[in-house]
């Protein structure tokens, strides 16, 4: 009796035993596949994070190049128009009307061209030149009608070879044009124009500086 006992114990414990081994190899396999599983899902998410981080690199690269681009050439065209404005404050007091007529064409010019990059590429510049351009905005704007005010009175007058300047013009428009003359300050908003442009030279030349 105690042997059959025995046997049937023996038994029992064998087939625990195999039981058990079978649960833990089972138990193995599993936790394998969730690890080889969750090393895969890992290892995609790195590399949908990489592909990302790249795509946000050559996007901010090719963002700052635009910037690069525009203030480049917006610095050129600013140091044309102090050139342009340094040529009216030295010249447009003391110069035949036709000489007056044609600085002041390229000073408009040279008003154009910046004022022209400044609106097409605002999308693109950074804040701080924004806003300084916007500062200055209204100045210009005055500066131009007191150099088109100048150049269509100068247009009225012509000098014959002997020096002699005769006036050609609408005395009416004479009249207009001289007191719209007389509301400005010439030298003041002449280096009023010049400190602008040069103010905002600057902003370009730090941006510049930072990027080094």
């Amino acid at each position: 009796m105690d042997e059959l006992i025995k046997q049937a114990l023996e038994k029992y414990f064998s087939d625990f035993k195999e039981y058990n081994l079978l649960i833990l190899i089972g138990f193995t396999i599993v936790i394998a596949i969730i690890q080889i599983i969750q090393s895969m899902w890992v290892s995609k998410k790195i590399e949908k994070f990489k592909n990302e981080l790249k795509k946000s690199e050559i996007k901010y690269s090719k963002y700052n190049q635009l910037q690069i681009e525009a203030l480049s050439e917006a610095y050129e065209l600013l140091t044309d128009f102090l050139s342009q404005t340094f040529t009216i404050k030295n010249k447009i007091n003391s110069s035949s009307p036709e000489i007056i007529t044609s600085i002041s064409k390229r000073w408009l010019n040279s008003y154009g061209n910046v004022y022209t990059i400044f609106s097409k590429k605002k999308y693109i510049l950074p804040h701080s030149i924004k806003k300084e351009f916007s500062l200055i905005v209204k100045d210009l704007h005055d500066m131009r009608k007191y150099i088109e005010s100048e150049k269509n009175l100068s247009a009225m007058h012509h000098t014959w070879q002997n020096g002699e300047v005769e006036f050609m013009g609408d005395n009416q428009d004479l009249k207009q044009l001289k007191d719209e003359l007389n509301k400005y300050d010439k030298r003041g908003i002449i280096n009023k124009t010049i400190e602008n442009i040069k103010s905002i030279k600057n902003e370009i030349e730090n941006y510049f500086d930072k990027i080094e």
